[in-house]
């Protein structure tokens, strides 16, 4: 069964309201998960030092979601944005 061959970004929203769009990749739309995965991994070793991947979202980002290279569409959030109150 063949599946759909999809181009992605991971978008990065911060808590000082910056976005940051990253390089666009291609993957089978059935990779959607591995490329979760790999995304959090990512982050994981890049914040290593404030603490990993969850630390480091609730200090600094907003959300992190993995969109259509395209339109920007969301096809997946990691961190989503939690409402202050």
């Amino acid at each position: 069964m063949a599946t759909n061959y999809i181009s992605i970004r991971v978008l990065q929203h911060d808590k000082s309201d910056q976005i940051r769009i990253g390089a666009e990749r291609g993957i089978f739309q059935d990779q959607l998960d591995r490329a979760v995965q790999d995304t959090i991994d990512q982050y994981e070793k890049e914040t290593e030092w404030c603490g990993g991947f969850q630390v480091a979202c609730e200090r600094y980002y907003k959300r992190i979601a993995i969109v259509d290279a395209d339109t920007l569409a969301v096809l997946r959030v990691i961190h989503p944005v939690k409402e202050e109150g």
